[in-house]
């Protein structure tokens, strides 16, 4: 067992049961994503996505929270093996990727 610890309980846990796991990815989303402020918002460059072995470029999010900045985009799966579009719950629906 590889055991590690939530962010905000200090909840300790295996990352292979679903519950836990669930538990922390959801403490570790809100410690880095909670009281930021988005502070731009543009398509990354298709030089950067070409450098990353990318064919799509998706949109990035500019996040500052306290005195640190850095950027948030989706990627079409976990490994980061191409840029993703990003849905959201509005009419708006979605900001597609751009090749």
């Amino acid at each position: 067992m590889n055991e590690v610890e939530t962010v905000i309980t200090k909840t300790k846990g295996d990352l292979t049961n679903d519950e836990f796991c669930r538990q922390y990815w959801n403490e570790k989303g809100k410690d880095i994503l909670l009281g930021a402020q988005i502070v731009n918002v543009e398509y990354m460059p298709k030089k950067v996505t070409e450098e990353m072995g990318w064919y799509e470029q998706p949109v990035c999010l500019l996040l500052k929270k306290g005195n640190k900045t850095f950027w948030v985009y989706p990627s079409k799966d976990d490994e980061g093996n191409d840029g993703g579009a990003l849905f959201m719950s509005n009419k708006e629906g979605v900001m597609p990727t751009l090749r």
